[in-house]
């Protein structure tokens, strides 16, 4: 087996860094490219997201491979969510990351799914948070602790 070069979907020894454009907010001054293998699309995504808020996820989470879900209706390649397996169940990074509760939905401001700084994140409430019926925070946790 051949060593690879680059970063490596599930290894975050290999995930590389940048300085965060958005310091100015009072956040981390240093951003994670978290690499995604889109299969379907045969591309490689790179998800950003705070040093802090990277982190603080559960260790289970860090180290697995994220992967995108294309929206249910979507009708373009943009419109997707990041997403990691935890046991039988696909959660939310953008979720994980805002802590949202269930009944809460996490909006992206500037439309990129794939920014992931709190400071491109909001939580919302309202009918659309209706349909968040469970706490991905939660279900996290758990399956680390296991």
């Amino acid at each position: 087996m051949q060593p690879t070069s680059g970063p490596v979907p599930g290894r975050p020894s290999t995930y590389q860094t940048a300085p965060n454009d958005h310091r100015r907010w009072g956040v981390s001054t240093e951003i994670v490219l978290v690499p995604i293998n889109d299969r379907i699309r045969n591309r490689t995504l790179f998800a950003k997201v705070e040093r802090r808020s990277f982190d603080s996820l559960p260790e289970g989470v860090r180290n697995a491979a994220w992967f995108v879900v294309r929206d249910g209706t979507a009708s373009d390649d943009t419109q997707f969510t990041v997403r990691v397996r935890q046991g039988d169940t696909q959660v939310s990074l953008a979720r994980l990351i805002m802590a949202a509760k269930a009944g809460e939905f996490v909006r992206n401001v500037t439309g990129n799914r794939l920014d992931l700084r709190t400071t491109n994140l909001t939580i919302k409430y309202g009918p659309q948070g209706r349909r968040s019926k469970r706490n991905d925070l939660a279900i996290a946790k758990e399956h680390t602790a296991i």
